[in-house]
C-alpha cells in the first residue's frame, strides 16, 4: 500500500507562526479535550454532539449512503450474503482483542482481516490529508495524518470513502480527532464539486477492541455522527451476538460504500473513463428525498422547496421541525410544516392524526414517510401563528384567562377524549402546548356555534390504546397521568385522567399541566 506524504516549504518560521495562529489544531492535537473544548465554543463549530448543543440534522437525512447503512444495521437482511460478513466478524473477533504494541500494529491487524471486503478500494496508509506548515519543532502542524484513507480514483485524484482512525487502549480520543481530519479533508478538496455535493464520507474510530461508524457531511458547518454504538470486537458464544452485530456493521458499511460509489457516478464526478466532471448545479436526489439542505421537497404528485427552519437547531429536546411551500400539478401553493421524528419507536400517530382531521380537529396531514426505522418525514398543513389580523396560537397562552369561556373550551376538549375513547384511540401528549386555538385580530379566541375552533397538533406517540407506549423518557416538569409506568402502555384506564383531576386548571401553570389522554 502506498504511503503519501506531502511537504511544502515555507519563506520563513515566523510566516509558518502567524499561519498557524489563525488555523485550528492538526488531528492529533485537537483530540485532547482541553483543546477541543475551546475550538468548538468558536464560530462555526464541528456539528458532531460535542457538546451536545452542536447538533446538525440528524445524519441518515442528509445523504442516502448513512441512510443505507442504517436501513442495513438496525434492520438487517440474513441472507446466503450474510455468511462473508459473518467471517469476517469472526476473524475481527479473534484477533483484535489481543494487546498490540501501537497503532501501527493494530491498524495492520486490522486492515489485513477488513481489507478484503472491498478489493476495488484503495488504501493509503499514514495518508497526509494537509501539509505540514514547518519541519521546525516549534511550529505545530495545522494538518496531520489520519491513519488510513480509503479512496477510489477519478479524473482529479483520489476520491475519500472512508477515513479510519486507531488509537491503542487510553491514548486519545479517536472520535474527535477523526471529526478534524475530516474537517481538514474537505478543505483540502481540489474539486469544487466535491464540496458542493457535501463530501459525504464514512469515519471509522477504532479504538482497542472496539469500532464505532459515523457519517460525516460538510454543509455551512462540517456534520459528524455516530452511526453505531461502540461495538466490541471480542468473540461470543456462536455467531449469534456480539459477532452477529459486528457482521451486521460490515454489511451496512459495504452497502453504504457502494450506495457513496453510485452517488458520485450518477453526479458525474466519476466516469468509467476516470473523467472528471463539474457538476454546475445539485440534481434533486443527491439527498434523501425531502432533506432541507438540499431545499428540495418531493413526494408523490406533489413538488416543493424548503423555506426556513421552525426552532433553533441547537436545541437537542426537539425533532427539527421546518417550514415549507408545495404545489400539485396546477394547483395553488400550499404551505406546510416538515417535521423529522428521530427516535426508535419506529411510529408515528397518522390512524389518530387523519381520524382527528377527518372531523375537523387537526391539521391536514399530507405525508408520512418512513425513512429507516425511528426516522419519519411527516408534512402536514401549517396552522399559520396569530400576527394581528388572526391566526393559530398554542391554548397555552390563555393560563388563567379563559373568563367566561372556560366552559366550552372544556366541553371542547371532553368531547375530543371522548371521540378518542370511542375509537379505542389514545393520543398521549394531549397537553395545551398540543392544542392549538383559532383567535382573532386581536388576539381573542374566536367561537363558531358556541364552540372555540381547536386543532391537535403534535402525534409522535398517538396509537392505539393498549399497543403504544409511552417513551422510556419522559419530560420530568410534566406530572403525566398515573399508572403502570413500569409497563407504560397507554391504556383506556391512563386516558381517563380527565379534566375533572385538574379541571380548568390544566392550562394555569406550566408545571402543573396534566396529560389528557
Amino acid at each position: 500500500m502506498p504511503i503519501v506524504r506531502i511537504v511544502p516549504y515555507v519563506d520563513s518560521q515566523l510566516e509558518a507562526l502567524v499561519e498557524q495562529a489563525n488555523v485550528k489544531p492538526a488531528p492529533s492535537f485537537f483530540a485532547d479535550y482541553k483543546v477541543w473544548r475551546v475550538w468548538q465554543e468558536k464560530p462555526d463549530p464541528i456539528l458532531c454532539l460535542r457538546p451536545a448543543r452542536h447538533k446538525g440534522l440528524p445524519i441518515p437525512l442528509m445523504h442516502p449512503a448513512f441512510c443505507t447503512f442504517t436501513c442495513h444495521f438496525y434492520e438487517p437482511l440474513l441472507d446466503e450474503d450474510i455468511t462473508k460478513y459473518l467471517l469476517t466478524s469472526e476473524q475481527l473477533c479473534r484477533v483484535m482483542p489481543s494487546a498490540f504494541d501501537s497503532e501501527k500494529a493494530r491498524r495492520q491487524a486490522f486492515e489485513a482481516i477488513f481489507g478484503s471486503l472491498d478489493m476495488k478500494l484503495q488504501s493509503h496508509v499514514e495518508f497526509y490529508i494537509s501539509p505540514k506548515v514547518s519541519q521546525v519543532s516549534a511550529v505545530v502542524e495545522s494538518g496531520g495524518t489520519t491513519d488510513v484513507v480509503k479512496t477510489i480514483n477519478y479524473g482529479g485524484g483520489h476520491l475519500a470513502l472512508i477515513l479510519e482512525e486507531f488509537k491503542v487502549e487510553s491514548t486519545g480520543d479517536a472520535y474527535m480527532r477523526i471529526c478534524r481530519s475530516y474537517e481538514v479533508l474537505c478543505g483540502d478538496a481540489k474539486n469544487e464539486s466535491l464540496l458542493k455535493f457535501g463530501n459525504p464520507t464514512f469515519l471509522l474510530c477504532i479504538l482497542g477492541p472496539y469500532l464505532m461508524v459515523c457519517g460525516a457531511v460538510k454543509r455551512k458547518n462540517v456534520h459528524v455522527e455516530p452511526l453505531t454504538p461502540l461495538l466490541p470486537m471480542f468473540p461470543g458464544f456462536g455467531t449469534e451476538g456480539r459477532v452477529m452485530q459486528l457482521a451486521h456493521c460490515l454489511r451496512a458499511l459495504k452497502e453504504g460504500t457502494d450506495k457513496l460509489r453510485e452517488f458520485w457516478q450518477d453526479v458525474g464526478i466519476i466516469k468509467d473513463a476516470n473523467e472528471m466532471v463539474t457538476a454546475d448545479s445539485l440534481p434533486e436526489p443527491y439527498l434523501v428525498s425531502g432533506c432541507p439542505d438540499n431545499g428540495l421537497l418531493r413526494f408523490d404528485d406533489w413538488r416543493g422547496t424548503f423555506e426556513s427552519r421552525m426552532r433553533d437547531r441547537n436545541d437537542s429536546n426537539k425533532h427539527p421541525n421546518f417550514l415549507a411551500k408545495i404545489r400539485k400539478g396546477d394547483e395553488c401553493e400550499k404551505q406546510v410544516v416538515v417535521k423529522f421524528v428521530y427516535n426508535y419507536s419506529g411510529t408515528y400517530g397518522t390512524a389518530v392524526h387523519e381520524y382527528l382531521h377527518s372531523i375537523g380537529l387537526a391539521p391536514a396531514l399530507y405525508l408520512v414517510k418512513p425513512l429507516h426505522r425511528g426516522l419519519v418525514m411527516v408534512v402536514m398543513e401549517y396552522l399559520r401563528p396569530e400576527d394581528g389580523t388572526g391566526g393559530w396560537v398554542e391554548l397555552d397562552k390563555f393560563e388563567g384567562s379563559l373568563n367566561t369561556k372556560e366552559h366550552v373550551v372544556r366541553e371542547k376538549l371532553e368531547m375530543i377524549i371522548k371521540r378518542l375513547q370511542k375509537q379505542k384511540m389514545v393520543h398521549a401528549d394531549l397537553r395545551p402546548t398540543n392544542i392549538m386555538i383559532k383567535v382573532d385580530g386581536k388576539g381573542d379566541m374566536m367561537i363558531d356555534e358556541n364552540e372555540p375552533i381547536l386543532s391537535v397538533v403534535d402525534f409522535d406517540w398517538a396509537g392505539r390504546a393498549g399497543e403504544v407506549c409511552y417513551q422510556p423518557l419522559l419530560n420530568p416538569n410534566v406530572p403525566w397521568p398515573t399508572g403502570p409506568k413500569h409497563i407504560r402502555r397507554l391504556v383506556r384506564m391512563m386516558i381517563e385522567c380527565s379534566l375533572t383531576t385538574g379541571g380548568v386548571h390544566l392550562w394555569r401553570s406550566r408545571r402543573q399541566n396534566r396529560a389528557i389522554s
